[in-house]
């Protein structure tokens, strides 16, 4: 499996970033280190199944190659950062799962996981369900 991770230099995308490799998936990390930071995903640079996009999600983003999912966690995670960053933090929350998902339904059959923060998990599942036809 090959996956697109936005916000891959962050705490929680270079955690997951480290997890799929582990895994034995390949990963297309994307960040503009805006709060994320290089040392995060430094000891990927030698990792073949790893390729790195320095971009700003929340502006037009292509991305080459097969992708199988897209997961989205590019934002400022703090309240400090919320404060400092507060126009970026509203257009990550926006444009940004708007490039993704437009990411995700350029390949037409990658899926899309919204961040866990932002959804409720019955509300939204059952909602998603209805949505793509899923019982």
């Amino acid at each position: 499996m090959r996956v697109l991770i936005t916000g891959a230099a962050g705490f929680l995308g270079s955690h997951l970033t480290d997890r799929f490799l582990a895994d034995g998936h390949s990963v297309v990390g994307l960040d503009n280190f805006i709060t994320g930071h290089r040392d995060n995903i430094k000891h990927l640079a030698a990792e073949p199944r790893f390729g790195f996009v320095e971009h700003n999600i929340s502006t037009h983003t292509l991305v080459d190659g097969p992708l199988d999912g897209v997961l989205h966690f590019a934002s400022p995670a703090s309240p400090i950062d919320y404060l400092k960053l507060p126009i970026q933090t509203l257009k990550v929350g926006s444009l940004g799962t708007h490039n993704a998902l437009g990411i995700a339904l350029a390949r037409r059959r990658v899926s899309f996981s919204p961040r866990p923060a932002r959804c409720t998990a019955t509300r939204s599942s059952t909602r998603n369900r209805r949505a793509t036809g899923e019982t």
